[in-house]
């Protein structure tokens, strides 16, 4: 597919926000030519001569020069048709947008960008540009063809004095050019009605010619419509011009939006163009919903949420509340489990919390794993049993993980504005604040369960078996008996034995139950799960001691080992344990591609890596401890 090569006049006095949109824009599509000036009025000259498919202009300017540039944007001829993006921050004035918008904005965009949307918001833009293009090429045309028609028919009438056969021979002709016209044509009155129409508007509409000469305006618009309709024919009555964009019924019921533009003919007659823009139309509607909708979860984002709060905040919505909801564990999940996981976690987090808001509630997202609901005209008695609403719906959530099902746990605060010269600001932190205590409270205990559940869905899904787990619990626990730990490190090996393969989780199907040797690629890919072990253990308080045994585990007393090939008593000693002993269990338990080994021949292999793979001294002491008849 050819890439989509834009102009583009960007209007900013940041030079440090030109260059960001400037690189993003250059990032996603190569080849576009993006012109920046700054703060005078010099765009305006350079958009003229580059003919851009859009002008990018910032707010603040428009704010510093009144509304000049984009008053003197569309004053201009050659730049009339080319849509102007406003940038701004969320913090400029919403009458300034207001006033932009009505001088010829076609959309508007706030600071910092959100890439996709941004590339987005550039490609309709163009859309919008190539159709007005298309709509006025066809209307200057028809135009130049009229004229021109109409010039011949009155130098022929002078010329040759036409009788009346050769006239009617001629508006014959002329009409025959009505009737290819590529656009809709209708004819109409003073009154409106309709005197005649091209095949163009029979093929718009679905009728026949017969039937929409006898069809009224109203049956033409939807209702909510018809007020602009009439105040734009009554527009074409008075000044001799008119033009507008309304939603049309077709002779099946299906609604469109068509644009309309009409011409004086003589004191009885006008001529009216019209164009199906549907597509169009659907494509502005769809940028308006990316641009205050979070695009995972279909919700609100914070932009939609912060005009909300900020139209919200009266006395006339009084008392106004805020709960504020934290998904628990949502970085923990991700790491562990996978971002799919994690994408699967917040859209079930996102229906739980739509069940319980009501009409008038403002449900948004508005950061990674944080929600808001705003509850206008709720009290804190009310929105109290909202909350317990809430958390029983969240309770009763699940996500499913393989065969096994993660609860849903989240954290929820709770804020009341009742004054309205209280700051709702304030409202917010306490909102956050009563949250984040909640979430202190149940996060070890979801911190637990979770960990439990990544084991269970690890046994299910690799070589690892819980028999496994708990022969390394036996046989760690004697050696570290039998070099002289204490009760702290022995327990810290019991709970490193178990989970010291937790990291396995993050790591493909594909290549934790491949049967034979893994390919260079594949090996690269397996040995991140010391590295991903090491960051679930640091996500919980309960497991952060083992956390640096975890990331060690399958380092070398030689030094090549991995993740950061350290060697000897640089390596934690609980994990120059563990080697030994994971080493032992592997080569004397059956695998999918070999037979388990003998007792004595896995000791004379751990003796020979002795020294190189494993610590000699605890090497020797394991060997001598197998060796021993009361052992087992």
């Amino acid at each position: 597919m050819e890439e989509l090569k834009l102009k583009i006049v960007l209007v900013d006095n940041n030079t440090t926000e030109l260059t960001s949109f400037i690189a993003s824009v250059e990032r996603a599509l190569p080849g576009t030519n993006v012109v920046s000036v700054t703060s005078d009025l010099s765009g305006i000259e350079i958009a003229k001569a580059m003919d851009p498919d859009v002008i990018v202009i910032d707010v603040s300017l428009v704010e510093d020069h009144g509304l000049e540039i984009s008053q003197i944007v569309k004053k201009e001829v050659a730049l009339q048709i080319t849509p102007m993006l406003f940038i701004s921050n969320l913090e400029s004035d919403q009458q300034i947008r207001m006033n932009a918008i009505a001088l010829g904005a076609e959309a508007f965009l706030n600071k910092p960008f959100d890439d996709a949307i941004l590339i987005t918001q550039l490609k309709a833009m163009a859309k919008i540009k190539e159709r007005n293009m298309l709509v006025k090429a066809r209307t200057e045309q028809l135009e130049t063809l009229v004229e021109i028609r109409t010039k011949e028919l009155k130098q022929e009438i002078l010329k040759y004095n036409l009788s009346e056969k050769e006239l009617l021979e001629n508006q014959n002709k002329f009409k025959t050019y009505i009737e290819k016209a590529p656009v809709g044509i209708i004819v109409i009155d003073d009154l409106g009605r309709k005197i005649d129409v091209n095949e163009k508007t029979c093929q718009l509409t679905g009728y026949s010619k017969d039937e929409i000469l006898n069809l009224s305006i109203e049956d033409h618009f939807i209702a909510k419509d018809l007020p602009k309709v009439f105040t734009e024919f009554r527009k074409l009555k008075n000044e001799g011009f008119a033009e507008g964009e309304f939603r049309s019924k077709n002779k099946d019921g299906q609604k469109c939006w068509i644009a309309l533009s009409g011409a004086k003919i003589n004191d009885n007659s006008f001529i009216v163009f019209h164009s199906d823009i549907s597509e169009r139309k659907e494509h502005e509607q769809r940028i308006e919903y990316l641009s205050y909708h979070d695009s995972l979860t279909d919700v609100n984002n914070r932009a939609f949420f912060e005009d909300e709060i900020e139209r919200l905040d009266t006395i006339c919505q009084l008392p106004l509340s805020i709960i504020n909801a934290d998904v628990n564990g949502l970085k923990l999940i991700n790491d562990a489990l996978g971002h799919a996981v994690g994408d699967k976690v917040l859209k079930e987090a996102a229906r739980a919390l739509s069940r319980c808001t009501r009409e008038n509630d403002i449900l948004a997202r508005v950061g990674g794993d944080e929600f808001s609901i705003l509850l206008p005209q709720t009290n804190c008695e009310e929105v109290e049993l909202i909350v317990e609403q809430l958390q029983f719906a969240c309770n009763d959530t699940t996500v499913n993980v393989g065969s096994n099902n993660l609860v849903l746990s989240i954290s929820l605060g709770y804020a009341t504005k009742t004054e309205i010269s209280e700051s709702f600001a304030n409202t917010l932190m306490t909102a956050e604040d009563y949250m984040y205590r909640r979430k202190l409270l149940i996060r070890d205990s979801f911190h637990s369960s979770l960990l439990q559940l990544m084991r269970t869905s690890l046994f299910e899904r690799s070589n690892e078996t819980e028999e496994h787990a708990a022969r390394l619990v036996v046989l760690t626990g004697k050696l570290g008996k039998a070099m002289g730990l204490n009760e702290e490190k022995l327990n810290e090996l019991q709970l490193f034995s178990t989970l010291h393969d937790i990291g396995k989780i993050s790591i493909d199907n594909s290549i934790l139950t491949k049967a034979g040797s893994l390919t260079d690629i594949e090996f690269v890919e397996m040995k991140k799960h010391s590295e991903i072990g090491y960051r679930i253990a640091m996500a919980s308080p309960d497991f952060k001691s083992i956390a640096e045994y975890i990331l060690s585990h399958h380092e070398r007393w030689d030094g090549k080992g991995y993740p950061q090939g350290i060697s000897e008593e640089e390596i934690p000693l609980l994990s120059r344990i563990l080697s030994v002993v994971d080493a032992y269990d592997a080569m004397t338990s059956d695998r999918s591609y070999r037979k388990a080994m003998t007792t004595e021949n896995a000791i004379a292999e751990i003796e020979n890596n002795s020294g190189t793979q494993f610590d000699p001294q605890i090497a020797k002491i394991f060997a001598k401890m197998l060796r021993s008849p009361n052992l087992f």
